[in-house]
């Protein structure tokens, strides 16, 4: 192992916008980093983080407006509720927010040394207004068609699409509309301020070239914008909610500064608050920033590559040495792929996906940690799917790690009073298991290094199946009658391997292995353990262990989907509550939205029971000469006897795209009232035929 005692790192996962909870793929990143972070720590380095939320955008103001209320309240609400969660994940990171008067006036410094040093200009620009709106449209205001892919939906900042992802300007969108009222804007002339990146072209080359340590996927779509050649981009929005600029310039009243181009200086305004907040000391964030050895790592999501790669490194050459010394530029960009929900994007307003409010309530969050970590899409997208969630919980936590760990300490109740044994003769099959246990920690150490958590993880868990093939070959339950120096022999190296387990496991799934470590009776805490110690055999004979009960248990899907669901109803009776007592406004939908519905009448013709589901049923539908037979699956098997549907007329919207649900096509979506527990269909008053169109 390389000597990491001392080394200076920053780890710097991406900020979540603030608009919403995070769901599994967004808190991705944020894992990831407390991870390497904690793995860090048991290197012997000096690691700080730098992470939290992001307050300022389009983003923010859209679901503000969408909510009825102010940025500021979504704002603090959400970021309180957030650090709530990250402390129930165990996500130990330096967590701090935008919309706080120290970063802005950090970025507000930061960008007067860059406006000093002549790469900042304002000139007349040419942006998107709404005339119905009586506003100017920043990026996330509008969305088009991607000019250059042709992909529908396309933000003004970037196009989202897999094969695409390219930086956007609104104007550049085909068929632009405002995402406020569905309104086509109109063109106008207003003065914005630019941030020149072309200056820094041939610097950037250079270090996308020389950075060994980028991914592959980081460093081709680099290269890929960079041969396209940087351009200035606009520094300023015409928002009210955001970093003021005319602090900087002061001709530059009415604008605030662009999200992204001050939300990734948070990483370092961040570092400077952790400086002046616990160690009352100003400068505390130049000993990493501006010192060329720190490494700084960043956790992020692959559309977010262009602004770690070429924008935040661009920012930082901006101010040359006006800080006395260059800033260092990212040393590793960790990029992951995108984690997809049953093949589809997660969804709050569909309820696709599982969000990590609801992940805490429905098992202890070790579980998510682990299944994210081991599944973690660090070459292509991954799904998460409840069948492999499933599988990982039962087989791999439950029936490889957590089953052994629980054998040993009730065998060592059983055979030894509770107490570790003498280490007598070892035989060849002992040896064998002695070196596994050396070389574990190097090999974990070996893909942490590489930053492949995902393999880190398999190689723990391949050691806890070579000791239960260690156990079950020495079968100590059978020797105790004939062999028991034996016995002695196997169950002290077996605890010497749950010790060796604790520490390796310590970043991925905290809470667990610290039960492991009190559970053997050790002093401190297994955080505060250097993994180069992890492979030794340093447990003395006579220590008390602890009883123990098992750390895991089997789940089982249907149960989970059906607490969700549960979770789900309450959180929207509670919304429903709240907005009687707040008596906001209703949201309002232009006519044309509900034009684009297509909702017909039907009749159920065949219903049958889902297999290993408890309420999905699978429908064939007969809507009409024109749509003709639809096949629908439905939660209705809890309200309804499946032989009562038979001829059931029923409401179904037909345009909707088709969804696989639990291997089931489902053609469109059946329209029922809920209330609790309550579920009434909707159908007509009168016998219209098949196929008649709502309207």
């Amino acid at each position: 192992m390389e000597n990491l005692s001392g080394k200076k790192y920053v780890i710097c996962p991406a900020w979540p916008y603030v608009n919403a909870i995070p769901h599994l793929g967004t808190v991705l990143h944020l894992l990831g980093a407390d991870i390497y972070l904690r793995y860090l720590k048991l290197r012997g380095a000096d690691v700080i983080s730098a992470t939290g939320s992001d307050c300022h955008g389009t983003p923010i103001e859209v679901a503000a407006i969408e909510g009825n209320i102010s940025p500021q309240e979504l704002v603090d609400k959400n970021h309180e509720l957030i650090l709530n969660l990250l402390k129930r994940w165990n996500i130990d990171l330096n967590y701090s927010k935008t919309a706080n008067s120290f970063h802005y006036e950090w970025v507000q410094d930061f960008f007067r040394r860059c406006n000093e040093n002549g790469y900042i200009f304002s000139k007349e620009a040419e942006q998107l207004y709404c005339s119905h709106d009586k506003r100017f449209l920043p990026d996330r205001f509008v969305e088009g068609t991607c000019p250059h892919c042709g992909a529908v939906g396309a933000r003004g900042d970037q196009c989202d699409a897999p094969d695409c992802g390219k930086p956007l300007s609104p104007v550049e969108l085909i068929d632009p509309h405002c995402k406020i009222c569905g309104n086509i804007p109109v063109i106008k002339k207003t003065t914005q301020w630019y941030y020149n990146f072309s200056a820094f072209q041939e610097k950037l080359e250079a270090y996308i070239r020389q950075n060994e340590q980028l991914p592959e996927n980081a460093r081709k779509f680099s290269e890929y914008i960079l041969n396209e050649g940087l351009q200035a981009r606009t520094l300023t929005r015409d928002l009210a909610w955001g970093i003021p600029f005319n602090k900087v310039i002061a001709e530059a009243k009415g604008k605030s500064i662009y999200v992204w181009l001050e939300a990734v200086l948070g990483y370092i305004s961040t570092s400077a608050e952790l400086g002046k907040r616990e160690h009352n000391d100003s400068e505390f964030w130049k000993k990493y920033w501006l010192d060329q050895n720190t490494r700084t790592i960043f956790f992020i999501g692959k559309d977010n590559i262009f602004f770690h790669t070429l924008l935040l490194p661009g920012l930082l050459l901006g101010t040359e040495e006006s800080y006395g010394k260059p800033f260092v530029l990212p040393y590793n960009v960790s990029t992951t792929e995108f984690l997809i929900f049953e093949d589809r994007k997660f969804s709050k307003s569909q309820g696709i996906g599982v969000w990590i409010d609801d992940a805490a309530a429905l098992l202890p969050t070790d579980y998510w940690r682990y299944y994210l970590a081991a599944t973690r899409p660090e070459t292509k997208d991954s799904t998460f799917t409840w069948e492999e969630f499933q599988q990982r919980i039962n087989n791999d936590l439950n029936d490889v790690l957590g089953n052994y760990i629980h054998r040993i300490f009730v065998l060592l109740h059983k055979y030894c009073d509770g107490k570790i044994p003498e280490c007598h003769r070892l035989d060849t099959t002992d040896r064998a298991f002695v070196t596994a246990i050396h070389e574990v920690p190097e090999a974990v150490a070996d893909f942490f290094d590489k930053f492949e958590l995902k393999k880190a993880v398999a190689s723990i868990i391949d050691f806890a199946r070579t000791s239960n093939v260690y156990l079950s070959t020495k079968e100590p339950w059978k020797l105790v009658k004939t062999d028991f120096i034996a016995v002695e022999t196997t169950l002290f190296l077996c605890i010497q391997s749950l010790r060796t387990l604790a520490i390796v496991l310590s970043p991925i799934i905290p809470e667990t292995a610290e039960k492991v470590w009190q559970t053997i009776g050790l002093e401190g805490t297994v955080a505060k353990q250097r993994l180069e110690e992890a492979g030794k055999l340093t447990l003395q004979p006579g220590i008390i262990v602890q009883k123990s009960k098992p750390l895991f248990s089997k789940i089982d899907i249907e149960e989970l989907q059906e607490r969700l669901t549960k979770i789900r109803t309450a959180k929207k009776t509670d919304f429903r509550e709240e907005k009687k007592v707040s008596d906001k406004k209703q949201t309002i939908i232009p006519f044309e939205d509900f034009q684009k519905l297509d909702i017909r009448i039907g009749t159920i013709l065949t219903a049958e029971k889902i297999k290993k589901t408890k309420n999905l049923l699978k429908l064939k539908v007969d809507l009409g000469p024109e749509i003709g037979q639809r096949q629908l699956v439905a939660g209705l098997a809890s309200h309804r006897n499946v032989e009562d549907l038979i001829g059931q007329r029923l409401t179904v919207i037909v345009n909707l795209e088709p969804i696989t649900i639990r291997g089931v096509r489902s053609e469109g979506m059946l329209l029922a009232a809920v209330e609790g527990e309550l579920l009434g269909l909707i159908v007509p008053d009168q016998n219209v035929p098949n196929g008649t169109r709502i309207s």
